[in-house]
């Protein structure tokens, strides 16, 4: 990894520190209000370190992104990799939709970086839409089709399967408003909670067997 090289009494730090950093920033204020000055006086750099190693705001935003699409397939990856084979396509679904979740939940930076942008159309929504979300959504989809036309699922789009899916990991991303609803529904079980939403999706989607 190269290294940023400072005089004086500047820090040394690696791309990986500035960008995950810089993604932290993005994720939690948005393009518009996140200060790259602060960003620089965060991380105890001069005020032009930023800009003279990833250039304008802009193209440090999508350098942030590229990292933060990076790091959440290989938190995917792990994630699955955490659960058996699948033994059928059907099963296959349950696992690659509990690691998207689990994936999320422990990185949840990309989804806040996505939600900040996710009201209008813009070049930043697009840029993370295409290389974050459309190559793994072009095989879930796949997958929902063959099962639809194997008469195992009720047809189901994938922008309704993805927020569905999304719906299922609000209480960690609003985790005060989830606390309000501890006295009727009793506490969070931030352990069980995936499992028991998706037994609660996989009752709606999947058919029952002929008979």
């Amino acid at each position: 990894m190269a290294e940023v090289v400072r005089k004086g009494r500047h820090r040394m730090l690696s791309d990986e520190v500035i960008l995950r950093a810089a993604l932290e920033l993005f994720a939690a204020e948005g393009f518009e209000t996140m200060s790259v000055r602060k960003l620089n006086t965060s991380l105890g750099l001069s005020h032009e370190t930023v800009r003279q190693r990833f250039g304008s705001k802009r193209e440090l935003y999508f350098a942030a992104a590229d990292f933060g699409i990076a790091t959440f397939l290989e938190l995917l990856g792990e994630e699955r990799a955490l659960l058996p084979d699948a033994t059928s396509e059907l099963e296959e679904l349950r696992f690659a939709t509990r690691s998207f979740m689990t994936a999320s939940i422990r990185f949840p930076q990309l989804s806040n970086l996505v939600n900040h942008e996710a009201a209008h159309s813009n070049e930043r929504l697009e840029y993370v839409f295409a290389y974050g979300f459309e190559p793994a959504m072009h095989l879930f989809n796949e997958l929902l089709i063959r099962l639809a036309a194997a008469d195992l699922i009720f047809p189901i789009t994938i922008r309704d399967a993805f927020f569905l899916v999304d719906a299922g990991m609000s209480p960690y991303a609003q985790a005060a408003l989830s606390r309000s609803f501890d006295a009727t529904s009793g506490l969070f079980d931030e352990t069980t909670h995936v499992d028991a939403f998706l037994d609660f999706v996989f009752r709606g989607l999947v058919k029952p067997p002929l008979g």
